[in-house]
C-alpha cells in the first residue's frame, strides 16, 4: 500500500507540471480540443493496468481499490480546481505569449472528465467489494461531485456539470441498493447527509444560467433536474426502512422548496412559462403527493415518511391558496399571471386527490395534527369562491366537494342528565 501511495504522488505530480511556453505548441492540443495529452493518457493507462491486475489477482489485493478511487477522484477535481505546481505562475494556453519566462497550464477539463468516466465504470464493477464499502468510496464520490454539481453553470466547462450529474445518477443506481443491504452496519451512515447536500447544491444552485441560453437548452437543463427528483422518488423514498429520518427531513424540505415556482433571473414575457421551471416544480409537488398518504404503511418509518410528506404538502397548499386569494383581491380586474393560475389549479387538484385518499383511510390512522391542517384548508378554499377564472372555479368545486363527507353535526354533551 505504501508503494501505491508513492505511485499516486508521482502520477499526481506528473500531470500537475505546467508546460514551458516555447514547447507548448508541440505538446499541447488546441485549447478548444477536448483531447488528452500523451502524458495524461499514460497516467490513466497506468491506473487501468493496476486495476486489472487487482481484478485478476488474489482477493487480498482488493484492499487497493479505494486507493485507486482516491487518486482518480483527485484528478476529477481538476475540472473545477486545476492543480498548482509549487509557486509557478501559469497562464492558459490561449493567453500565453510564448516566451521563455512563461509557463502554460494544461486544459485539465478533458482529463478530469475522462477520470470521472473511469470512476463510474470502476465503481459499477466493484461496488459490492468489502474494501470499497468499508472505505466509504460511494461517499467520497458524492463528496467530490458536489463541487461541479454546486457550481453548475459556473463550471469552467458546461460539459462538466452535465457529466457530473449523469455520473451521480449512475453511481447511485448501483450504490443505493448496496447501502440498503448494509443499512444495519452503519457503513453508509455518513453518506446520507453528503448525498442530501449534493442534491441541495445541484437543484438549488446559486449560479445562474448564461443570458444567451436558449429556451430549448433551458428545457433540457430542467429535464436533468427532473431526473434527479425522479431518482429520489423511485430509488430513495420508497425504501423507508433503510433511510435515516434526518435525511428524509432534508429531502422533504427540498421537495417543498422545489414545488414553489422558481425562475431564472433573466427572461422575457414570452419566455416566462418556460423559465419558471414549471415541470420541475410539478414533479416535486407530485412526489410530495405520492408519498403524502399511503394505505400500505407497514412499518413505523414508512408511516413517518407519509406523515411528514402530508404535513409538508398541506402547508404548501395552504400557502399557495392564501397567496392566490391575496393576489386576486389586489389585482382587481387584471388577470393573474398564467403560471400562478396553473399553480393554484394544480394545488386544488392535489387537494381533491388527497381528500379522496383520506376518505378511504381509517380515521384512526390519521393523526390529529393532520386533521387540523386539513380542516384549516376549508376556510381558505371558501375564500377562493370569488375568483374570476373559470378554470380555477372548476378545480375549486372538485376540491370542496369531498369536504361534505367530513361534516357532521356536533356531538351533544350530556351534563347533569340534560343534553
Amino acid at each position: 500500500m505504501e508503494d501505491l501511495r508513492k505511485l499516486g504522488v508521482i502520477l499526481h505530480g506528473a500531470v500537475s507540471i505546467p508546460i514551458s511556453s516555447d514547447a507548448s505548441p508541440f505538446i499541447l492540443p488546441s485549447y478548444t480540443e477536448a483531447v488528452l495529452t500523451s502524458l495524461q493518457e499514460a497516467v490513466l493507462t497506468a491506473l487501468d493496468v493496476l486495476q486489472k491486475a487487482i481484478c485478476v489477482g488474489p482477493e487480498s489485493l482488493q484492499v487497493m481499490y479505494p486507493a485507486i478511487f482516491e487518486q482518480l477522484l483527485l484528478f476529477v477535481e481538476f475540472s473545477c480546481k486545476p492543480p498548482q505546481y509549487g509557486k509557478l505562475e501559469t497562464k492558459h494556453v490561449a493567453n500565453a505569449k510564448y516566451n521563455q519566462a512563461e509557463w502554460v497550464a494544461l486544459n485539465y477539463v478533458p482529463f478530469a472528465e475522462r477520470s470521472l468516466e473511469v470512476v463510474v465504470d470502476q465503481y459499477q464493477k466493484t461496488a459490492c467489494h468489502k474494501a470499497v464499502i468499508n472505505e466509504k468510496v460511494l461517499q467520497n464520490i458524492i463528496k467530490t461531485l458536489r463541487m461541479p454539481l454546486g457550481l453548475k453553470y459556473a463550471c469552467p466547462s458546461e460539459s462538466t456539470w452535465k457529466l457530473a450529474v449523469s455520473s451521480l445518477l449512475k453511481v447511485l443506481s448501483i450504490g443505493l441498493p448496496v447501502a440498503r443491504q448494509h443499512a444495519s452496519s452503519g457503513m453508509f451512515e455518513t453518506m446520507w447527509p453528503e448525498l442530501a447536500n449534493a442534491f441541495e447544491d445541484f437543484l438549488f444552485t446559486k449560479s445562474t444560467p448564461p443570458d444567451n441560453v436558449s429556451i430549448q437548452e433551458f428545457q433540457k437543463n430542467e429535464a436533468i433536474d427532473v431526473e434527479v427528483v425522479q431518482l429520489i422518488s423511485t430509488e430513495i423514498l420508497p425504501f423507508a426502512n433503510f433511510i435515516p429520518k434526518d435525511f428524509v427531513g432534508q429531502i422533504m424540505t427540498m421537495l417543498n422548496k422545489g414545488s414553489i415556482h422558481s425562475q431564472s433571473s433573466s427572461f422575457t414575457e414570452a419566455e416566462i412559462d418556460v423559465r419558471m421551471r414549471e415541470e420541475f416544480s410539478k414533479v416535486c409537488f407530485e412526489t410530495l403527493l405520492q408519498f403524502s398518504f399511503s394505505n400500505k404503511v407497514s412499518t413505523p418509518q414508512e408511516g413517518y415518511i407519509s406523515r411528514m410528506a402530508l404535513s409538508v404538502l398541506l402547508k404548501r397548499s395552504q400557502d399557495v391558496l392564501r397567496r392566490y386569494v391575496d393576489d386576486e383581491r389586489l389585482s382587481g380586474r387584471c388577470p393573474l399571471p398564467r403560471q400562478q393560475v396553473t399553480e393554484i389549479i394544480f394545488v386544488l387538484k392535489a387537494i381533491s386527490t388527497l381528500m379522496d385518499s383520506l376518505k378511504k383511510t381509517q380515521p384512526e390512522n390519521v393523526d390529529g395534527t393532520t386533521w387540523a391542517q386539513v380542516i384549516a384548508l376549508y376556510p381558505t378554499l371558501v375564500e377562493c369562491i370569488t375568483c374570476s377564472s373559470s378554470e380555477v372555479s372548476s378545480a375549486l368545486k372538485e376540491a370542496l366537494g369531498p369536504f361534505k363527507d367530513f361534516m357532521q353535526p356536533p356531538v351533544s354533551r350530556v351534563q347533569n342528565g340534560e343534553s
